[in-house]
């Protein structure tokens, strides 16, 4: 018998922006997929558009850079994967990805990162940071760009073999947009 994939996406806010729609859009294709889709976040204006019978959602301070608000974070995030066997976490912010990374850890479940900009890191500390973003067993880049700066300033990360990098583009919802409503 084949296990059902349960995807547990992990962010800040569920604002308008590419990361909170790109959680969104895929939170709601998983089950159309034969998935189990499960999303942590702190709230936002997309909250009121997810469909509870397909989106199961837990509400917890994910946004904070707080290093004990983190702690607490990865104890829930670890009880959340237990008790409903989630499969792989999926980390799109980096305070989140270090409460996953704990949690991913104490679990033994497979871990994903979205790595969506470049980040400043102008001290050891900040890139030390920043650098939860690559240490997912895949970490997804949103562009060449990305990919590029990735490997520039991270490339050890992937050195060992044990994580993958890959490009995945962004793409729009043709639902919602079309072309044919903007004026020339």
């Amino acid at each position: 018998m084949k296990k059902k994939i349960k995807v547990l996406q992990v962010i800040p806010k569920l604002g308008y922006g590419g990361a909170e729609t790109g959680c969104y859009d895929l939170a709601h294709f998983l089950p159309e997929q034969g998935c189990k889709s499960f999303i942590v976040t702190s709230g936002g204006v997309l909250l009121k558009f997810i469909k509870k019978e397909k989106v199961k959602v837990f509400r917890l301070p994910v946004q904070s850079k707080n290093p004990i608000l983190i702690l607490f974070n990865a104890i829930i995030i670890s009880l959340i994967i237990l008790i409903y066997n989630i499969n792989i976490v999926h980390a799109r912010s980096r305070a989140p990805a270090w409460s996953c990374l704990i949690a991913t850890k104490i679990t033994a479940r497979k871990f994903v990162t979205t790595f969506h900009g470049t980040y400043n890191f102008n001290n050891r500390f900040k890139k030390f940071y920043n650098s939860v973003m690559v240490r997912a067993h895949l970490v997804i880049a949103g562009s060449n760009f990305i990919f590029s700066h990735i490997n520039e300033n991270y490339g050890d990360f992937f050195s060992n073999r044990k994580r993958k990098l890959l490009v995945i583009f962004r793409g729009i919802n043709t639902n919602y947009f079309n072309p044919q409503k903007i004026s020339s």
